[in-house]
């Protein structure tokens, strides 16, 4: 048994927190700063006991503790009953004062924008602690804002096995347009009730499934980025803890879609663990590559158009296709003809990029809050020179011997379909047809400060609109379970 694999419980965070201890350079890595991880039928349960003590570890006097509530205006059912009512209710009967504040309506999508941050923020600085009680969206924003409140106590309830945020300590906002992640705070205890995760959508569970696979395509990015020079942040110990955690979710993820208890409860912990390896790693880079940047791209559409935001999990896992796919495209390439790496035309990259987003910010604001990011990525490439050639007279041997650790298209494709997660564009967003989901992956390197094997193809001139369409057939080829 390695290292990792002793590890069979999420919640144990001190035994957790040993096998880091006795890892490969843990000093390189970041504390784990929640302080309770409770997984169970009855956990949304226990709020206002976990509260109370939070509050006497942190030494807080008053005569009655200030707590606000955090939620959208999602009814989440625990069961037959409305969860947030029976959150409320249980701090209410503890003699907590409690405020709630309901985000966003129910007739558009919640965004974690300057205006949903900072109106959480200044109620969070008027009370002793938080509790949050919803989506990943909710979390983002509550970690915020309770981090802009001084780090108050903080517990978030996990009503959906759809995202992993709930246990990292970053928030994704949305910034001038941009999708972007920026450091907040873990929060103290994280409550996953598999009551409500059980009986929550099943397109909120299958999602997921489709945001854990990233864990098969995200770290070939992140590790490719290491190898080149551009990322020094690429650590084996969270993606190896990841991988031996996980198992074969072709073989559990079986069920999910119709609510088995077993699949949904080992989706929670694949989640909380994937959640806390992206904190731990210091940077969401180790399980966000291509799959992630494609999902951004379609909500920032998605937000300019006022259209209803996709599931980030479902979106993301139909972009792992595409992600295992462009990986494929880059080795056959190399098998079959020498690589010759471009200089970089940062005229040319700028004009791509403002031609990406005028149609959705005609100002150009959204095109200069991309731009800004990729201009620092494209300095790095251009001062990387030569050490990303030979990286490249490498690379074969190295994806052959499974240090980038990629999954094939196919399997990830058998492990969407098994779970009954979308393994298709056309099971996603109406509004995301063949022209705007080719958009999402043809540019998605033109948004962010983060280099992936889509750069790479780029950088070789391998990325023009005919490998663009090959590597889409690919994997649409893929989804539809006809192997190559």
């Amino acid at each position: 048994m390695s290292l990792f694999e002793s590890i069979s419980d999420p919640t144990d965070l001190d035994a957790l927190r040993r096998v880091v201890a006795e890892s490969t350079r843990p000093e390189a890595l970041v504390p784990l700063g929640i302080d309770r991880l409770a997984i169970g039928p009855g956990a949304a349960l226990a709020v206002a006991d976990e509260l109370h003590r939070l509050i006497d570890r942190r030494r807080i006097r008053a005569t009655r503790i200030h707590v606000l509530l955090i939620a959208d205006a999602t009814l989440i059912r625990r069961g037959e009953a409305d969860l947030k009512a029976l959150v409320r209710n249980q701090l209410d009967d503890h003699g907590f004062a409690v405020e709630t504040l309901v985000l966003g309506d129910r007739e558009h999508s919640l965004h974690a924008d300057d205006d949903a941050l900072d109106a959480a923020a200044a109620a969070a600085a008027r009370v002793d602690a938080v509790v949050s009680v919803g989506s990943g969206t909710i979390s983002d924003i509550a970690k915020v804002a309770t981090d802009r409140a001084g780090g108050i106590p903080f517990i978030l309830v996990q009503t959906a096995a759809s995202v992993d945020g709930y246990t990292d300590n970053v928030s994704v906002i949305l910034r001038a347009g941009a999708k972007r992640t920026i450091p907040s705070r873990w929060p103290d205890v994280v409550l996953a009730d598999t009551t409500t995760i059980a009986t929550a959508p099943t397109a909120l569970n299958t999602s997921g499934f489709g945001e854990l696979l990233s864990l098969y395509t995200a770290p070939a990015d992140w590790w490719l980025a290491s190898r080149i020079g551009l990322d020094p942040s690429f650590h084996e110990t969270p993606r190896d803890l990841l991988l031996a955690f996980a198992g074969s979710p072709r073989e559990w993820g079986a069920g999910l879609a119709d609510g088995a208890p077993a699949a949904v409860e080992q989706l929670t912990r694949v989640l909380a663990i994937r959640g806390i390896g992206t904190g731990i790693a210091g940077t969401t880079a180790c399980l966000s590559g291509v799959e992630h940047l494609v999902s951004h791209m379609l909500d920032m559409h998605a937000a300019a158009r006022g259209l209803e935001t996709g599931l980030h999990g479902a979106q993301v896992g139909v972009a792992s296709l595409v992600a295992a796919a462009a990986w494929e495209h880059l080795l056959a390439r190399l098998a079959a003809e020498s690589a010759t790496r471009r200089p970089v035309d940062r005229d040319a990259a700028r004009a791509s990029v403002e031609a990406t987003f005028a149609s959705l910010d005609p100002s150009g604001a959204l095109a200069g809050e991309c731009w800004a990011d990729v201009a620092r990525k494209l300095d790095a490439v251009e001062a990387a020179g030569d050490r990303i050639d030979a990286v490249l007279a490498e690379l074969p041997t190295s994806v052959a011997a499974g240090e980038p650790a990629l999954m094939p298209v196919d399997d990830v494709a058998a492990a969407l379909r098994v779970a009954g997660a979308a393994a298709s564009p056309a099971e996603l967003q109406g509004w995301i047809d063949d022209d705007i989901w080719q958009w999402a992956v043809a540019h998605c390197h033109r948004m962010r400060n983060r280099f992936t094997v889509v750069d790479l193809l780029d950088l070789l001139g391998w990325w023009e609109s005919a490998d663009v369409g090959a590597v889409l057939r690919r994997a649409k080829q893929a989804g539809e379970g006809v192997l190559a």
